[in-house]
């Protein structure tokens, strides 16, 4: 029940942006804007937020988590790469849209609560570690595959834009904090300095804390926007049985090959069945891609979600 609820919870958000559009308070510029302050701005405080409750010991000890999170991007990415030679008359945007959604699911919002139930902080702590991969993928080959049609340049320049700069931030900001101990000088000085330390911290936390929010405004506002006729686009139900069942079976008997932790494999496989990422709208609106092709399926997958993630994790996780 409870991975029910958390999918009903996210349709909820998304209603918000949807009744906002229907009711004029958001439009398709704003929604525009958004999802550039949501990538420039927000979503990279919560990338430092959530990267620096680790510390070192966690990232050496679980250094596996990010390299199989990797793993299921690229399992997704070749399972994509390998429908779209089956599928006909599919421009640049559409074959964008696919290759990404295939890559990249929701990996973190969605199955915390399910995580932190299952296995507590410790828990929440390696999914937040396995998601360093996935932005790694995301902020790298995801960026070039939605702008892929520009200049390799211009892909590298967007590459090392805000989120890919936090996330190396942080990274080096928890090595320097727990190897080298560094200490603030002594005095009033020092006393500010902490200070001033303490308040970036919490104002980064507080703005990242505004990017599911955003995200999903953005996410419900373009499927108001949408012609529910695109539900009947094949293409639709080829991602979404693509997403919700093809992949996540194929990671899941990859992991037993690896004979992981049992709460690491667990983790692995909550992550691995989840619906399309709410990231691949916010991209398509910033980049210009098939907006509408995206919003449909983030719509099909996630009322899907209600009945393959309860029966993908009964077969894998047989002991829940």
């Amino acid at each position: 029940m409870i991975y029910i609820l958390q999918v009903l919870f996210v349709l909820g958000l998304m209603a918000v942006g949807y009744g906002a559009r229907k009711r004029g308070v958001v439009g398709e510029a704003g929604t525009r804007e958004m999802a550039r302050v949501l990538m420039s701005i927000i979503y990279p405080c919560l990338i430092f937020t959530s990267v620096t409750r680790l510390n070192v010991q966690a990232l050496v000890a679980n250094w596996k988590m990010p390299l199989l999170a990797i793993l299921l991007s690229g399992t997704g990415l070749g399972l994509g790469l390998l429908s779209l030679r089956f599928i006909s008359k599919v421009n640049t945007q559409r074959a964008s849209a696919i290759l990404f959604q295939s890559m990249i699911n929701n990996y973190l919002f969605l199955p915390l609560p399910l995580v932190l139930l299952l296995w507590g902080k410790e828990g929440v702590a390696l999914m937040v570690f396995a998601s360093i991969g996935f932005e790694l993928v995301v902020w790298s080959v995801g960026i070039f595959l939605f702008n892929r049609a520009n200049r390799l340049s211009d892909s590298l320049r967007m590459m090392l834009g805000p989120p890919l700069i936090s996330l190396l931030f942080s990274i080096l900001w928890v090595c320097v904090r727990d190897l080298f101990h560094p200490a603030l000088p002594s005095g009033e000085f020092g006393t500010l300095l902490g200070r001033v330390v303490i308040l970036f911290q919490d104002g980064m936390k507080f703005i990242g804390h505004a990017t599911i929010g955003v995200s999903m405004i953005v996410a419900g506002s373009r499927i108001a926007a949408l012609n529910m006729k695109n539900v009947f686009d094949p293409h639709i139900w080829i991602i979404s049985t693509l997403r919700l069942l093809v992949i996540p079976i194929a990671y899941i008997l990859l992991l037993k090959l690896f004979h992981l932790e049992p709460v690491a494999y667990g983790i692995l496989c909550v992550i691995g069945v989840m619906p399309v990422a709410v990231a691949s709208l916010v991209f398509s609106e910033r980049f210009d891609g098939d907006t509408d092709f995206i919003a449909t399926t983030l719509l099909v997958t996630h009322l899907g979600a209600i009945i393959t993630v309860p029966l993908l994790l009964a077969w894998a996780l047989p002991a829940i």
